[in-house]
């Protein structure tokens, strides 16, 4: 049978000129707009035109780019929206960020009004996809148990008596949705580094999030090939002959052990 390579995608000249000094002067510049405590859509908008802030929650060289302020009907609106295009087809992931100025826990050591608010948010979304699936896949194709993210507050900010709490709330919602800072963000820029000094700026997400209605029209297109069906198909071919190939070899692995074993006790 012959062997399709599919064509490799184009690489968003915004990448190909990123540098580590870049890549580090990005990182000052977002935590100086925490230590700022700016606003809300100021933050917004600085994500949304560097998508490598999103690594570690967003594949750089995967099937989805990053898309920004995705409408949920008339009612929701989710400040970003990605697909994870992992072994068993597209995970949709959905996440609401609150503004620099915004603490996670108050003095008292409870959660913060705007804590409850990014929680309440998510579930909120995901019980609107529940009831309005059909409607819901119109825009995202196979969206199901969408991954809730909520980030909000800072790393310094959190006490002993708050870090407890934040694990115990973590490991009760983890099913549904995964708390973090805002700091969490230039981890993720920074963990790029070592991409950067190896290969270049050379994965295919582009810098700049795609709209809500490059979402509703499809686009990017690379994106949809995936979602339509045949790349879905392909992925859990390949994942499915692996793991009959790796059954296969345990299985020669354990013949080959009692011919050993064998051999040994005639001797």
């Amino acid at each position: 049978m012959e062997i399709i390579t599919p064509e490799p995608l184009p690489v968003d000249p915004l990448v190909q000129a990123l540098s580590p000094e870049k890549l580090e002067d990005d990182v000052q510049r977002f935590l100086g707009m925490l230590d700022a405590r700016g606003s809300e859509e100021e933050l917004h908008q600085f994500l949304a035109s560097h998508s490598y802030f999103f690594n570690n929650f967003l594949r750089l060289y995967g099937a989805s780019p990053l898309y920004s302020k995705v409408r949920l009907g008339s009612e929701f609106e989710a400040d970003f929206a990605w697909f994870d295009s992992g072994s068993f087809g597209p995970e949709w992931r959905l996440a609401e960020i609150e503004a620099p100025s915004q603490s996670m826990f108050k003095k008292s050591g409870e959660p913060s009004a705007a804590l409850n608010h990014a929680i309440q948010q998510v579930r909120d979304w995901q019980e609107w996809i529940r009831v309005n699936i059909a409607y819901a896949r119109q825009v995202m194709p196979h969206i199901e148990y969408p991954l809730g993210f909520v980030f909000v507050g800072r790393r310094d900010e959190i006490t002993t008596a708050t870090y407890k709490r934040l694990r115990r709330l973590s490991y009760e919602s983890a099913v549904h949705f995964r708390i973090h800072t805002l700091d969490r963000f230039a981890d993720n820029a920074l963990s790029v580094l070592h991409l950067l000094k190896d290969h270049g700026g050379t994965w295919p997400v582009p810098m700049r999030a795609y709209s809500h209605a490059d979402l509703a029209d499809r686009k990017p297109s690379w994106a949809w090939e995936y979602l339509s069906g045949d790349g879905i198909a392909s992925t859990l071919s390949r994942y499915r002959d692996a793991r009959i190939e790796s059954r296969a070899a345990a299985v020669r692995d354990f013949d080959e052990s009692r011919i050993v074993d064998e051999d040994v006790d005639v001797e």
